[in-house]
C-alpha cells in the first residue's frame, strides 16, 4: 500500500475537488483506494457523495476520543473508501493540533492498521501548508503532490514554502490546477515557480480551467463523464495516468530491493 499527500501552500487552490477525482479515477482502473480527510473545512465527504457534512471523523481520532477507522469509514458509488474530517470547533482543533504535535507520527502508525493490498493506494487530503495536519501527511507520504493555482502570489508563496516542504517529503512533484495559457500573468507566474522548484515541476502535472467543473460538482458528477473531451477531463485523466504507473513502479522498485536484500540459500 502506498500513500499519497495532497498539500498546498495557499487556499482555494482546489486540491479537495483533485483529490477526489484522482480517487475516483483510479478506482475505476480497479485500484484499491481509500481517501481521508484531515482538513478542518470538512468537505471532501460532499465530493464523494455524502448529502450531510459528517459529524464525525478523523478530528476525533487525531483527538483521542474515538478509534481511527472504526464507525468513520464510508464507500461511495464507485468504491472508494474515505473518512470525513468530522466537524469540529476552534477549541477541539486546537487541542488535536497539539496532540499531533505530541504525536507526530500518529497518521503514520494509524495507517498502519488498514488491511489493504500491495497495489492499494491511500489519498490525503491535508490542509495548507505548513501546519500540523499537513506534516502529518507528509511524514507519512511516499509522495507529495502540491496542488497551486497558477497565480503570482500563490506560485510566490509555493516558491518561498517548497525549500521546508520538500525536506519534509520523500518525494514532492507540483501540480499546477486551474491554468489558463491565454494569461500571459500565469506563464510569468510558473516561470518564477519553475525557477524556484525544478524538476518538480513537469508539464505532465497541469489541469487546465473548465468552467464545466464546478458544474459539474453541483450535480453530484464529474467533468470527466460530463465533457469527457475537454482539455480539463484530458488532464486529470493524464494524471491518474501517470499516478497509476508512479504507484506501479514504486511498489515493482520496492519489491525489487526487498528480493535483493534476501540472503542466498
Amino acid at each position: 500500500m502506498k500513500t499519497v499527500a495532497l498539500v498546498s501552500t495557499v487556499g482555494g487552490a482546489g486540491r479537495t475537488t483533485l483529490t477526489a477525482a484522482l480517487a475516483v479515477l483510479l478506482a475505476r482502473r480497479s485500484r484499491p483506494v481509500a481517501a481521508l480527510d484531515l482538513d478542518p473545512q470538512n468537505m471532501l465527504g460532499a465530493h464523494l457523495g455524502l448529502d450531510t457534512f459528517a459529524a464525525a471523523g478523523l478530528a476525533q481520532a487525531m483527538a483521542g476520543q474515538a478509534p481511527a477507522w472504526q464507525g468513520n469509514t464510508w464507500r461511495n458509488a464507485e468504491g472508494v473508501l474515505f473518512v470525513p474530517h468530522g466537524e469540529t470547533t476552534l477549541a477541539e482543533r486546537t487541542a488535536y493540533e497539539a496532540r499531533l504535535a505530541a504525536h507526530p507520527r500518529w497518521l503514520a502508525d494509524a495507517l498502519q492498521q488498514i488491511d489493504f493490498p500491495a497495489h492499494g493506494v491511500v489519498l490525503v487530503d491535508a490542509p495548507r501548508f505548513p501546519s500540523q495536519q499537513a506534516e502529518q501527511a507528509i511524514r507519512s507520504a511516499d509522495l507529495v503532490l502540491c496542488v497551486t493555482p497558477p497565480e503570482p502570489a500563490a506560485c510566490a508563496t509555493l516558491a518561498r514554502c517548497f525549500p521546508s516542504l520538500r525536506a519534509s517529503a520523500r518525494t514532492v512533484k507540483v501540480v499546477v490546477n486551474r491554468l489558463n495559457p491565454a494569461r500571459e500573468m500565469q506563464r510569468d507566474a510558473l516561470a518564477l515557480l519553475r525557477a524556484a522548484v525544478g524538476d518538480a515541476l513537469e508539464l505532465a502535472h497541469r489541469v487546465h480551467f473548465d468552467a464545466a467543473m464546478p458544474d459539474s460538482l453541483a450535480r453530484g458528477g464529474w467533468i470527466f463523464d460530463d465533457v469527457p473531451y475537454s482539455q480539463a477531463s484530458h488532464d486529470l485523466h493524464g494524471l491518474a495516468n501517470w499516478l497509476d504507473v508512479w504507484l506501479e513502479n514504486d511498489a515493482n522498485a520496492g519489491a525489487d530491493a526487498r528480493a535483493g536484500s534476501e540472503p542466498t540459500r
